[in-house]
């Protein structure tokens, strides 16, 4: 914990960074806790919309010197946005890191949102849509969220639809922009080759060069995230049906997080997986098959996807059911549970030799933590996980057979 700091700095926005003085690199991230869950109907997809328009121009930049100015450092820098977050990001060299800080401040807190680039970016994202429902299996996912949330705002689509990008503008841009992008609703992480008081001085000087809404508060928002199970059916005429199996799973803070991580690396997350195994090695029945978590805020989901060929969907469908009833009535063995622990303890050993994936751990479980977990902390907890607590937490999601969600996108036969 010693390379660990944490302070609140002069602006509101909360500072996090972590010394690996073994990389020559930097990674920072401005986490902003807004996300396609934080909309409203006539808002999906603002938040998305927004990150595009942060690369289009600030006051003291235009887009073509954004770019210039990371290529020139030898660095990347990208964005993305997810249902409860958004994040800034970039990597490079220690000795840039003061340039990289007033990049991201600027694009941040001075970007202009030009009417006519505002126009320009929505013929990129209506594009963007297509390319989504082009794709069935992206697509499907889409439809799956619509099906399985309902009426909660965990359904909406994080690109938004064609309906409300076209009625954006430059001024609901800007209220919703003022309303959740102040830095008390913001975190800064930095994991490298640094030292936290030049990274706290160097983020403090560029935000005194800056004009913002500093707000009493972080934005706070409980998200209502009521599920609707069922079976739903989406014709289109396509190759493969595509579909998935969606169950109810638990929170990020949950205790019962890395039983269900171990749980879910035996059930469908790796290729020596049931699923991948039966499904794939011993039937032939798909190409991809896969399970997965994620874990909200207030709420969460495990989900498997499949595609196969219409013709083999009623069987393959029944085979992971049954697949999911035998794990609930005859228990995971210790072997598999050794396996999948190796699985995620090795992996995760991997993830901490990049700087952007202790960036994006640090930041994450400061948002959702409320605190730093160490890399000590994660390995003790998975090592933890038992016969036991697998039993427990398999009957926890899988024996509810009417808790669960089936969305289907294709030919049904």
């Amino acid at each position: 914990m010693r390379n660990f700091k944490k302070e609140i700095l002069q602006s509101g926005i909360t500072l996090i960074t972590e010394k690996k003085s073994h990389f020559n690199s930097v990674s920072i991230g401005l986490w902003v806790k807004t996300g396609s869950a934080h909309e409203s109907a006539g808002f999906n997809g603002i938040s998305h919309f927004i990150e595009h328009l942060l690369f289009k121009g600030t006051k003291n930049r235009t887009y073509r010197d954004i770019n210039i100015e990371i290529d020139f450092m030898g660095g990347a820098l990208n964005a993305f946005t997810g249902t409860e977050l958004t994040c800034l990001y970039t990597k490079a060299l220690y000795k840039n890191y003061d340039s990289a800080i007033d990049l991201l401040i600027d694009m941040m807190f001075n970007s202009i949102f030009p009417a006519g680039e505002i126009e320009k970016e929505k013929g990129v994202i209506l594009q963007e849509i297509s390319g989504v429902q082009d794709d069935p299996s992206d697509y499907s996912m889409e439809l799956f969220h619509k099906d399985f949330y309902g009426n909660s705002t965990y359904a909406y689509p994080i690109l938004g639809t064609a309906d409300t990008i076209n009625n954006f503008n430059r001024e609901k841009i800007l209220s919703y922009y003022h309303s959740h992008y102040n830095p008390r609703n913001m975190v800064i992480s930095v994991a490298g080759n640094l030292e936290h008081d030049k990274i706290a001085d160097s983020i403090n000087r560029h935000m005194s060069k800056t004009v913002y809404d500093a707000g009493d508060k972080a934005v706070e928002k409980t998200i209502e995230a009521s599920k609707v199970y069922g079976n739903f059916f989406h014709d289109r005429d396509l190759e493969q049906t595509h579909f998935l199996i969606g169950l109810d799973g638990i929170c990020r803070t949950d205790e019962d997080f890395f039983t269900l991580e171990v749980l879910n690396t035996i059930l469908g997350g790796s290729v020596s997986s049931k699923l991948f195994q039966e499904v794939r090695e011993n039937k032939g029945l798909a190409y991809s098959i896969y399970s997965n978590v994620v874990f909200h805020k207030f709420d969460g989901y495990l989900y498997i996807y499949a595609g196969v060929s219409p013709n083999k969907f009623e069987l393959s469908r029944k085979l992971i059911f049954s697949i999911i009833d035998d794990i609930v009535e005859n228990n995971i063995k210790g072997k598999d549970i050794r396996n999948a622990k190796k699985h995620i303890y090795d992996g995760f050993l991997l993830s901490v030799e990049s700087t952007g994936h202790i960036m994006n751990r640090n930041a994450i479980n400061e948002i959702y933590e409320g605190g730093y977990v160490s890399e000590a902390h994660v390995l003790k907890k998975i090592d933890e996980v038992d016969e036991v607590a697998v039993k427990r937490v398999s009957r926890r999601l899988f024996e509810n057979k009417e808790g669960r969600n089936l969305t289907v996108l294709g030919n049904i036969e």
